[in-house]
Order: C-alpha cells, then structure tokens, then sequence
C-alpha cells in the first residue's frame, strides 16, 4: 500500500497522504530513521514525538511553544523512553504526571504559567493530599518546567521556589476498632448532614474506607480493581508495586459484607466495570474525624488498621506480608509492625496456665 509523508508545521513530523497517520522522521546523516506515532491525533503525535527523538538521542522539543497539558505528556513519553526504567517506576510516572496537569485549571500556554500561580496550586495541593503524593507531584511539575527551560520554551522555572513538605514521623497511627467503627457510621451520615432531599442516601465513602481498612489494600490497588478481580472466596489484587503479577486476597466475613453491599448498591457489576466510583475517600474520612474530635486518619492508616488487627488476632506476620503484597518474606511487616506481636505474645503467656 503506498504511503506518503506529507511535512507538518512542525520539525520531524510527517503525516501519511492516504491514513492520515502522523509519523516522525529525523535524518541522521547516514540514514533517514521513520516511526509511525500511530495515531491521527496531532497534540498525542507531538507528545509521542518527544519521545522518539529522546529515543534517538536528541534532547530538543518538536515546537517552540507548548500548552501545559501538552507539555506534560512530552515529559511522560520521554520518560518512557528511558532504559531500564522498572514498570513501577513508570507507573509512578504516570500517577504524579496526571495530578501535575491540575496545575491549572483548564489547559494554558506553559508560558503563561506564572510563580504566583505555582504557589496557589501548592498551597491547596500540599493540603488536599498526603505530603508523599504532593512531593511526587511537586518533583514532576518542577521536571517538566525544567524540561521546557532547557528547550527554550521559557525563561525560568515558575516552581523553583516551591518548597518539599516534610515527611511525617513513620510512628503508626492505628484507630482502635470502636472508632474505627464510629467513623465509617460519621461518613454515612455525611449526606443527610449536607441536607440532601434523600435521607439515607447511599455513601460509596464509607464502604470504600470499610474495604481498605478489611483488606488491606493500598489506595491505587482499589482504584484498579473491577468486579472480574473479585470472585466468591478471593480477590486478584492488581500489583501496582511491581507491575509484574498479582496476589490472592482471600475474603474475610467482615470484606464480603462490604463487597456484597457495593454490589447491591452500584448499578453495572460486569467483569470489567471498576468496584470503586470514587477516586479516594480521603476528604469524607477527614471530615469524619474533625466532627468525631478523633486524631487524623489517612488512608494508608486504614493499611495499617488491618495489619494491626491481622496481627492481634494471632496471624503470623509472614502471612501478614503476603496478604499485605510484600516480597521479603515478612522483613518489613517484622519491622514495623513486630512491637505489635511481641506484646500478642505477652498477653498469650500471662493466660498460660500448667
């Protein structure tokens, strides 16, 4: 089938005369290198392009001037192209890329992107997230104005003067069961609090808190799932730590009440539609909290909730680490969570009687 390119305004990028499929195209001196960016979408060939001239070495941005949405996406496919990039790595990429684009509100010209505006994002980021997911944020958004500054598609880098979030100490905070309980029945009454006309309204807040905290499971690995991954005894848990397999779950009494309510209550339980509407719980869980006097709970708290409860019900810790997904055979679970079963252990010796 003939096939021909066709220039585009831009360096590098031809388009085919009869599928109108963009390609890219570099002449290296002694040869002429051809790619087909597959696909018939300009701003996703310029995003693709990017990465194909970081694929053969070349550093420079197939336009002058960018949007920020677009700007963004060279960044991704550029670090798509980089060798021996682990998958999770991608993944996390990705993850923080996406979270990046709410930089601004609707996409704008990167160069129209002022300090001010940064500090504004920053400001109401920082707070809305846990400080990991925001530095990780942080760090992209401060790649991609890198990124465009070497290239010369702006002057200087708006977000140089943004400032990391500390860490929070890595002490643990577990919820007891009581609270625990009292904050997931705090979110459903979130609905009624707000005055809506339906009293009672379903709350996908609160069985999405009640799922975590039951199955341990991190905060994407739930955003993943859909109805094909649960099945009647177990859940295929999709691995976004390695990317490389998936681990059994299985389902305790407590999990399959909050599953069989998420199916009586979500309309289209196909193999492939996702468990989980909502993206995170992590604003009606903090609400809860504030109105209950309770001390702050995360999400990832809701991890720590079922280890915790994992471990006092007399569960080995190597067990532990597997339902949890970890690879080390229970080194860090041992590590974190090994104060928890050496007082287990205490409280079973005073009961011990000969």
């Amino acid at each position: 089938m003939k096939n021909t390119l066709v220039a585009t305004d831009y360096p590098n990028l031809y388009r085919s005369k009869e599928s109108e499929i963009f390609y890219a195209r570099i002449d290296t001196g002694r040869k002429t290198v051809k790619k087909s960016l597959k696909t018939r979408v300009l701003t996703e060939a310029l995003s693709r392009l990017a990465g194909f001239l970081a694929e053969q070495g070349r550093d420079e941005l197939p336009v002058e001037s960018v949007s920020w949405y677009l700007a963004v996406d060279m960044y991704v496919q550029r670090q798509e192209m980089r060798p021996h990039l682990k998958p999770a790595a991608v993944e996390s990429i990705k993850f923080f890329s996406s979270r990046a684009k709410k930089l601004v509100a609707r996409d704008i010209a990167a160069e129209a992107i002022t300090e001010q505006m940064c500090r504004a994002w920053w400001k109401k980021d920082a707070l809305s997230v846990s400080a990991r997911t925001a530095n990780g944020t942080l760090a992209i958004v401060k790649n991609v104005f890198t990124m465009l500054q070497e290239a010369g598609s702006i002057k200087s880098n708006p977000a140089s003067k943004l400032e990391r979030m500390t860490l929070r100490s890595s002490n643990l905070n577990v919820p007891e069961k009581e609270d625990f309980r009292r904050i997931v029945e705090e979110v459903k009454k979130a609905p009624i609090l707000r005055k809506w006309q339906k009293k009672g309204l379903y709350s996908e807040a609160a069985d999405m808190i009640a799922f975590l905290a039951y199955s341990g499971l991190r905060i994407e690995e739930a955003r993943r799932l859909v109805w094909g991954d649960i099945g009647k005894e177990s859940i295929s848990v999709p691995d976004i730590k390695h990317a490389t397999s998936r681990r059994t779950l299985y389902i305790n009494a407590s999990l399959a009440e909050i599953i069989e309510s998420l199916r009586r209550e979500r309309r289209g339980n196909s193999p492939d539609d996702p468990v989980f509407a909502i993206e995170s719980p992590r604003k009606a869980l903090t609400n809860a909290c504030i109105r209950l006097g309770l001390p702050h709970v995360r999400i990832h708290d809701l991890r720590h909730f079922f280890a915790t409860s994992c471990i006092e019900a007399g569960i080995d810790i190597p067990t532990v680490a597997k339902w949890l997904g970890h690879r080390d055979g229970g080194a860090l679970a041992m590590k974190v969570y090994g104060h928890l079963r050496d007082e287990h252990s205490k409280e079973a010796a005073r009961k011990l009687t000969f």
